[in-house]
């Protein structure tokens, strides 16, 4: 051992340590389409970054993202020009061997996930989308990176293919050929969102607002209404903050293919833009909460705080970043008119409807974050409890400050002060609210460690709407709509002493359409076109399971007037909430 290090030693003593690693260097990226007669095949990636000064340099994917934990599984012929030598060090990881400084440039292509446009059974983010005419596809499974190098630099170019038009969030970065209207890092690489197609359609920034929209595919809306009602949600959530006027932002919007039995759209923030995913079926209106939900993620969580790196602990904080999220996707929307009174309500009632029919509501913390990924009633639950509490503790900080202050208050000293060096998120907010004399400590243990039941006080929307609580039929579509869809929309599992039965339906038949019917609502008549040994007909029934079910419901006042959109949005005294 001593024969070993004492050669290193004697170096160290007469030339001086190594030089540190350098960070600052970019790292450059570029993407091409590649096309076989015609047709997309798939997407290649060069990334051009120098060796580190230690003669080593691992290169590789990101540990995962939403719950996808193999980014590296849809990259091929990977290779590196300029290495004296590359060896495979796990799934997905590299460790290149090249002298300090040279110049790298790693290539490898990207395959696609599915081989058919993706449905609302199949479709999950973290997979690549390409196909024949189109292409949709994160950053975190797209591209790759120097290990230790998130806060480098970077560049992007698109290379560009006959025919195929493109639109990503990195064109804001700098390019080749291209100034930048931001910087950019790595870490900005892997938080993307990147479209194309022949029939991609775009509507670039031309009102001041810096927003970009690009489509593909046919909805039941045209794309010109979803560029407007985007700049809407958008330009209302930046007068709330009081931020980013101008700033620029992409909207991307992609296509899956509907089922008869279900309806689904969903999307995921991407920094300075974000990703849809949309059922083509989806009415515009459908659309507003989710634009508001994903554009609130432009500061909820990274501007108000960190959260945790560990999965378990950032997990466990969802409430903050994708419940209180869901509560203020509500309450901007109605107090900027793009929403009525009644249609918050509405949006209240559907919301507390399905926790009050969650089989899964009484969840621990620690049951919830165990099964996440792997049970879509769990992954509800963190979204349905911080909404609840934020409404929650919005009408006590109301109540108890006489309308000095509300939660609009502390979240926006929250952005300010993190303006400076960042704390924790979860746990600055809790020291925020107990300035203002709301202590959190009590509800985080009895609605999140341990999971009761959340309910709301009657006032708790203010002198609008009153909250009761009612019981009603366990709501049950009378059949398995999981094992239906995964059969083919055949009909499954029908339960022979439920209405569904007794109305007609019976195991075997295949379901055409849903016609009527609102989820988690029992009191609404559920309707399903089916053919049957080869004939259509309609069977009309109510939803209802054996049992009934406790549940909260918000009640609009026949008086209300033009003042309720702020009050039931939070804010009951405006001209004494500071901004």
């Amino acid at each position: 051992m001593r024969s070993r290090l004492l050669p290193v030693i004697l170096c160290l003593l007469l030339y001086g340590a190594a030089p540190a690693e350098t960070k600052s260097d970019p790292v450059s990226y570029q993407l091409t389409a590649e096309m076989a007669e015609g047709a997309l095949t798939g997407l290649k990636v060069q990334v051009r970054f120098r060796a580190n000064t230690t003669g080593i340099t691992n290169f590789g994917w990101g540990d995962g993202w939403a719950g996808e934990r193999k980014l590296w599984q849809w990259a091929r012929n990977f290779h590196v020009a300029g290495a004296t030598s590359v060896q495979q060090i796990g799934d997905g990881h590299w460790r290149i061997v090249a002298p300090s400084g040279r110049d790298l440039t790693a290539s490898y292509r990207i395959i696609s996930a599915y081989d058919h446009d993706p449905t609302v059974e199949d479709s999950e983010q973290p997979k690549p989308v390409i196909r024949p005419d189109w292409f949709y596809v994160v950053g975190n499974a797209l591209f790759a990176f120097p290990d230790g190098r998130e806060a480098a630099p970077a560049k992007f170019d698109w290379a560009g293919a006959p025919g195929i038009g493109f639109a990503s969030d990195l064109e804001h970065m700098a390019g080749s050929s291209r100034a930048p209207l931001r910087s950019g890092t790595v870490s900005d690489i892997l938080e993307s969102i990147v479209i194309g197609g022949k029939n991609l359609q775009t509507f670039p920034a031309a009102d001041g607002s810096g927003v970009r929209v690009a489509t593909l595919g046919q909805f039941s809306f045209e794309p010109e209404q979803l560029a407007h009602l985007a700049r809407q949600v958008i330009a209302a959530e930046r007068d709330f903050w009081k931020s980013d006027h101008g700033a620029p932002f992409l909207v991307t919007v992609a296509p899956i293919a509907g089922s008869p039995g279900s309806m689904s759209f969903g999307g995921t923030g991407r920094g300075d833009g974000f990703a849809l995913w949309i059922d083509q079926r989806v009415p515009l209106d459908r659309m507003k909460w989710l634009l508001a939900h994903e554009y609130f993620h432009a500061w909820n969580p990274d501007r108000l705080g960190t959260m945790s790196e560990d999965r378990t602990s950032r997990l466990a904080d969802f409430w903050f970043s994708e419940g209180f999220t869901d509560y203020y996707a509500r309450a901007l929307m109605v107090r900027a008119g793009l929403i009525s009174p009644a249609d918050f309500i509405a949006q209240w009632n559907e919301a507390l409807a399905a926790y009050a029919a969650s089989p899964v509501r009484n969840s621990s913390n620690d049951e919830m974050v165990l099964n996440f990924w792997n049970d879509e009633e769990i992954q509800k639950i963190p979204y349905q409890r911080g909404a609840l509490l934020a409404a929650m503790w919005n009408a006590r900080l109301l109540s108890d400050t006489k309308g000095r202050a509300n939660l609009d208050v502390i979240l926006h000293e929250q952005f300010l002060a993190n303006r400076l060096p960042k704390g924790r998120a979860v746990e600055q907010f809790a020291s925020l609210a107990r300035r203002h004399g709301l202590n959190i400590a009590s509800d985080h243990q009895r609605y999140l460690v341990r999971g009761e039941t959340i309910t709301l006080a009657t006032n708790t929307f203010g002198p609008c709407a009153t909250v009761i609580s009612e019981r009603r039929p366990i709501f049950s579509r009378g059949f398995d709509a999981n094992a239906s869809a995964l059969a083919g929309n055949i009909v499954t599992g029908v339960d022979p002493h439920l209405p569904a039965y007794a109305a007609g339906l019976r195991n075997g038949m295949k379901i055409i359409s849903h016609l009527e019917g609102e989820p988690d609502n029992s009191l609404t008549p559920y309707a399903l076109l089916i053919e049957d040994r080869g004939k259509q007909r309609v069977i009309k029934y109510l939803p209802q399971g054996s049992g009934e079910v406790s549940i909260q419901q918000v009640k609009l006042h026949p008086t209300a007037d033009k003042a309720c959109p702020l009050s039931l949005s939070g804010v009951n005294r405006p001209s004494s909430i500071a901004p």
